[in-house]
């Protein structure tokens, strides 16, 4: 993993999350969720605000996961699993449109 570039470190960051690929492992606290990704981040470098937005088909997903997740500020959506790379793309299109660089998506 490489620092963030200068022109990066203070830009806004949105993190685009397939949670059918990578759900929650079972057990863990899904409010550590965002604190772990925001100080990862913060270790490579990127101190400005972060967007988390978690899709997937979220149908079998507990209840407590996605009470978590969304308690931290984490944008949950629930979209069958072949919409969701789609729904990504659009993500990222989005965001590149509203966030002119320097922004970053991960």
């Amino acid at each position: 993993n490489s620092k963030a570039a200068p022109e990066l470190v203070n830009s806004k960051t949105s993190v685009l999350w397939d949670m059918d690929t990578c759900p929650v492992p079972e057990g863990s606290d899904a409010r550590r969720v965002r604190p772990s990704i925001e100080s990862a981040l913060k270790n490579l470098g990127y101190l400005g605000p972060v967007t988390i937005s978690a899709m997937g088909n979220l149908e079998k997903t507990p209840a407590q996961v996605l009470q978590g997740l969304s308690s931290t500020g984490i944008a949950v959506t629930n979209y069958v699993s072949r919409t969701v790379r789609g729904r990504m793309l659009y993500g990222i299109r989005n965001f590149k449109t509203l966030n002119p660089p320097p922004a970053t998506i991960m």
